[in-house]
């Protein structure tokens, strides 16, 4: 039998609201087993019908959303409260699928990664190794902002440690020794990775005139005759088709080696 509710006591209602993983009431999430009688879940509409809502946050869309963030205004720009700000929801909801920034930049870093076609399986291992290696250039330098950090500190995830799997075993296909092997990997990969670190070199202007002064005015032409003959070439490492260049070169050199190592093998003693 329920008791009813005297008038001469006072009664303290005591109001719960639950909040959800994601730091936004729970009563503002799609569940259709809820009373939709129950003020406490009215939002206007349907929040299952209701398009326009971003999705639930997750650790995916966070990953995400800060590589865009990063992309757009550098990494030093992207902090746990711009990136809620970004999301619309407040920074300790990020916590719950991200342990801290660190994390967050390790997983961004293997996101990008993810971009690295390494499926190439026509031609000989050079052309592979060569189409491994340009893909991973074209993905460092589509988010340029989060690849100059790159060599600050690396942890390896399961995108990079596929990259370097498979370049390893073209390498070790191709005919080099575990060591060699080693040593080719890192040369390539140090390589991709520092020419991103390079700047644009921009030339010198004249204050008054706003001419080009060039790009080496602080000694005389005559002081620097060869970086004179090449200096319309010499505007930085990020000219087209520079990145092709040294990568060939160190394809051929370490076919040259390859090379030279077979014929010391095949040689009488």
């Amino acid at each position: 039998m329920q008791k009813s509710l005297s008038p001469n006591r006072v009664y303290v209602v005591r109001l719960v609201v639950v909040v959800g993983k994601e730091g936004s009431l729970l009563n503002e999430q799609p569940n259709a087993s809820r009373d939709r009688s129950n003020p406490t879940t009215w939002v206007g509409v349907d929040p299952s019908q209701d398009y326009t809502r971003p999705p639930p946050l997750s650790r995916p869309r966070i990953v995400r959303a800060a590589l865009r963030l990063v992309d757009e205004k550098g990494l030093p720009a992207m902090t746990m409260r711009a990136l809620a700000t970004e999301l619309e929801v407040s920074p300790m909801a990020l916590y719950n699928h991200v342990r801290d920034k660190d994390e967050l930049v390790d997983l961004m870093f293997d996101l990008m990664l993810g971009e690295v076609d390494i499926s190439v399986t026509e031609g000989d291992w050079l052309t592979r190794l060569r189409a491994v290696v340009r893909s991973y250039h074209r993905a460092l330098a589509a988010h340029q902002q989060l690849a100059r950090a790159y060599s600050g500190r690396v942890r390896i995830g399961p995108h990079g440690l596929s990259i370097m799997e498979r370049a390893i075993g073209l390498l070790l296909e191709g005919g080099f020794s575990p060591p060699e092997a080693s040593d080719a990997f890192f040369a390539l990969f140090t390589y991709t990775a520092g020419f991103q670190l390079m700047g644009h070199v921009v030339p010198l202007r004249d204050s008054a005139a706003q001419d080009k002064a060039g790009y080496y005015p602080p000694l005389p032409p005559e002081q620097i005759p060869a970086i004179t003959a090449v200096s319309p070439h010499l505007d930085g490492v990020h000219r087209p088709g520079r990145f092709d260049y040294g990568l060939d070169l160190l394809l051929a050199g370490l076919q040259t080696k390859l090379s030279a190592a077979g014929a010391a093998t095949a040689a009488p003693q």
